[in-house]
């Protein structure tokens, strides 16, 4: 009877597997002898492995299989918490620390129960994968696969990324270090068979490929989303693109979450103009403290349908009177008031808080990129002191990567080390040509990828790829008014832009599937 070792384990996305290999590199130094992650020591993350019979591979493979097409509630995401080492005289083996989640726990229990009826008690180094030295396997891995159900798994299982063998001293000065905790995204499922140190060293099945963008429908839009990805990603594409090269920008507003029937800062606002007038009648009478004294979302909506088809009129009385509640206000109380408005006010139609009126197929195409190395940048014409209070919780974009409209600010002295003091005074209006230039006044690049929705993303979307760049550029269009808003007023130039150029058209209607998060 022929046993083979095997490897069920999850294979991390892209930018999980830039940081072993980093780390891989750093022990690769410090221990030339150890191994490296590649073609026969692929970076993953254990499920299980045991002995089976060789002849049941098949079985075995078709088992896992089953157990991972009815998984639809899994979440694939995980966080990597810091360095382990585990003790072979004196040397280490390292890895990453990746938190256990309910879903792993489940999911290695659902997995050992399918594949308990053709597992072997007990087996040998015979069973492993050759070492490419040709020595032996080493008994350490021997008895760490012989014992992995029980020791292993269950409350006992620690999930985690093997990433190289050290020396005790370099080792011990490594787990010293500080840790920056990241996200871990798993794209697929493997079957390998294992080499010494437990490493994935031959790969026999592809038992599972996890859709990074579920809620979006099968179609040229989606199609479209991954086959980019994959040319500018894959080594060896004449499109390929190192990392840093790989700037994905997004409007916000009627992008990233809803904008009708104003913009939701337009309602943060709204709500100060009107204590305003409650506090001096007078402007009861005067706009813009009137719409907002009387409740007309309306009317605030129309200012921004008007700017978007060239009439500015009316966003100039919004603006002095917006610019009047900006004097004096430090930006920090400014960003803490906006979050706090987000988190627990709710939308006047749809009766869904402000936080969850973001678009969940939006939020998946963020982290799609992000596990793919893509820099996502959020690039609106809304204000960056507003925006920078939530980003980070919302869609996972560090406050950094925000470029918004602002206001002029002044330093304030004080015994904490000063305060940075909004002024009543326009800056920038990150809007139209702006978009493209605060782009590169942020990034010295030109984004591959950008995301927009109306006139105003118009230079932006055209700005990327440019000349020489491979570019996506996808335009959100509001055409479902069951689950959102049906309107294209404000975005003709930008859909017709799209219709002429080729550009991906985004219907909320046909292409997602869910909207909101809340209605999964």
């Amino acid at each position: 009877m022929t046993l083979i070792a095997i490897n069920i384990l999850l294979d991390p996305d892209a930018a999980t597997v830039e940081k072993a290999r980093a780390s891989n590199a750093r022990l690769r130094e410090n221990y030339p002898d150890g191994f490296a992650l590649d073609a026969n020591h692929a970076p993953h993350i254990t499920i299980l492995q045991q002995f089976v019979r060789t002849a049941d591979l098949d079985d075995v493979a078709k088992a896992v299989a089953e157990v991972l097409r009815t998984e639809q509630s899994m979440n694939w995401e995980c966080h990597a918490i810091g360095y382990y080492a585990l003790v072979d005289k004196d040397l280490r083996l390292v890895g990453i620390v990746i938190e256990p989640t309910e879903d792993l726990r489940r999911l290695q229990q659902r997995i050992i129960d399918a594949v308990t009826p053709f597992a072997v008690e007990k087996g040998t180094g015979e069973a492993f994968a050759p070492r490419p030295d040709g020595g032996a396997i080493s008994q350490p891995t021997v008895d760490y696969v012989n014992n992995f159900v029980g020791p292993r798994t269950g409350m006992n299982y620690h999930p985690h990324l093997t990433v190289g063998i050290g020396t005790r001293d370099f080792v011990d000065a490594l787990k010293a270090e500080p840790f920056e905790p990241f996200t871990v995204r798993a794209v697929s499922v493997s079957l390998y068979q294992v080499g010494d140190y437990g490493v994935a060293q031959k790969k026999l099945y592809d038992l599972h490929r996890i859709d990074p963008l579920p809620s979006w429908n099968d179609g040229p839009a989606k199609q479209g989303i991954l086959a980019f990805v994959s040319r500018v990603t894959k080594e060896g594409s004449p499109d390929f693109l190192p990392p840093d090269e790989r700037i994905a920008v997004f409007d916000n507003d009627g992008t990233l979450w809803c904008e009708k029937p104003m913009y939701i800062q337009m309602d943060f606002l709204q709500r100060k103009l009107a204590a305003a007038a409650e506090a001096d009648p007078a402007l009861q009478t005067q706009q813009p403290w009137q719409a907002a004294w009387e409740q007309d979302y309306a009317w605030f909506g129309e200012v921004i349908t008007n700017h978007y088809q060239g009439d500015d009129s009316a966003l100039r009385v919004v603006m002095d009177g917006l610019l009047a509640l900006s004097e004096g206000q430090d930006v920090k109380t400014v960003e803490a008031s906006a979050r706090t408005f987000v988190f627990n006010e709710r939308h006047p139609t749809l009766g869904i808080a402000y936080r969850d009126c973001i678009y969940q197929p939006m939020v998946e195409l963020l982290r799609y990129l992000e596990a793919n190395a893509f820099s996502n940048i959020i690039v609106s014409g809304g204000g960056r002191d507003f925006m920078r209070g939530f980003t980070q919780d919302l869609y996972g974009v560090p406050r950094e990567r925000v470029i918004g409209s602002t206001v002029a600010y002044r330093y304030v002295p004080d015994e904490r080390g000063g305060a940075i003091v909004q002024r009543a005074e326009l800056d920038v209006v990150n809007d139209g040509p702006d978009k493209a230039v605060q782009i590169w006044n942020a990034t010295g690049r030109r984004p591959i990828l950008a995301a927009g929705n109306s006139n105003g993303d118009l230079e932006m979307l055209t700005f990327s790829g440019g000349p020489s760049l491979p570019a996506l550029r996808l335009l959100v269009l509001h055409d479902d008014a069951q689950r959102e808003f049906d309107y294209v007023a404000g975005a003709e130039k930008a859909l017709d832009a799209a219709q002429t150029q080729g550009w991906t058209i985004v219907s909320m209607k046909n292409d997602w599937r869910t909207i909101f998060a809340l209605e999964a």
